[in-house]
């Protein structure tokens, strides 16, 4: 099973600088009609605040939140949101409306729904294509935007490097138990389960060591799986052959890289970023794929630590 364009899923509010007052790791979740649509957001952790920008489009913040909280909560208060037509938020039916420059305004909306003058954001795999867009359109908004293993700011950049990697690594064996499951039932009518299975096959690919697959904990359920592959073929048919690089020079707040050496996204996509922003670092992970926080965890938490303390 080669896989297409169509099929490439790719892993990847409050304001920092401004202490928190919570004094424990409560939970705060629930829902904020914003453009129509009712996102989800959970609230975890103490101190100041990074927006978490998960991937996809279409997974949900979930594939996220246990080595987040894990690695990050003590230090920081992680605001978590469902993008739309994504996890637990709706918007997957307003097909018109699956475009990015929306998912930029949903944004922005939560920034002023929560009172936040600027946002610190740490956007994965296609979540950190979103902070790009959404600080190149709002650059004063933004106190900080890092960029975890992020789709690249082109389409040439991005799918063609994607496509033929994925499709190196996947062995004859994985394409055909892949190809059985999606014959199956219960795959068809979104099963959880079969689901997990699926993406933990297929998601070998994104690691530089496969077995590192098994610490991913995605989170399905029947709320979210429906979504997956709607929402995201629809937003990457409207995002097109897409080329942000020389819009990206116009961000002005510090930037960090994070790039695994071995991951589906090229490095070549990584630095050519680095080269437009301004105040933008990258660091290469050595034997890393995409999922630098599950299988780099030290060296993810130390640079992030660190690119805060220097801000």
């Amino acid at each position: 099973m080669k896989f297409s364009i169509v099929y490439i899923l790719v892993l990847g509010f409050l304001l920092f600088g401004c202490k928190s007052e919570e004094k424990s790791t409560e939970i705060k979740s629930g829902f904020v009609n914003i453009n129509g649509n009712q996102l989800y957001y959970n609230i975890y952790g103490v101190g100041d605040t990074i927006v978490v920008l998960h991937g996809g489009p279409g997974f949900s913040h979930k594939y996220l939140k246990p080595q987040f909280d894990s690695l990050l909560s003590t230090q920081f208060t992680l605001f978590y949101f469902d993008q739309r037509g994504s996890g637990w938020s709706d918007g997957q039916d307003d097909t018109l409306n699956l475009k990015i420059e929306n998912f930029v305004e949903d944004l922005d909306l939560i920034r002023k729904r929560f009172k936040i003058s600027k946002l610190n954001l740490l956007g994965h795999s296609f979540g950190g294509l979103l902070g790009m867009y959404y600080s190149v359109k709002y650059p004063k908004n933004v106190s900080s935007l890092i960029l975890v293993d992020p789709d690249a700011a082109s389409f040439e950049l991005r799918t063609p490097y994607q496509i033929e990697t994925i499709n190196s690594r996947l062995t004859v064996e994985q394409n055909l138990y892949l190809d059985s499951l999606e014959n199956t039932d219960n795959f068809k009518n979104y099963d959880p389960a079969i689901y997990t299975k699926y993406y933990k096959s297929y998601l070998t690919t994104y690691f530089a060591n496969p077995l590192d697959t098994s610490k991913l904990k995605l989170g399905f359920d029947s709320i979210s799986v429906p979504k997956i592959n709607r929402t995201n073929s629809i937003v990457r048919m409207n995002l097109g052959e897409y080329d942000i690089h020389n819009q990206i020079s116009a961000i002005n707040c510090r930037t960090l890289i994070l790039q695994g050496t071995e991951s589906v996204f090229s490095v070549e996509g990584a630095i050519a970023i680095q080269n437009k922003i301004p105040k933008s670092e990258v660091h290469l992970i050595e034997n890393c794929g995409h999922f630098e926080y599950i299988e780099s965890p030290k060296t993810f938490k130390n640079l992030i630590l660190e690119f805060y303390d220097k801000n």
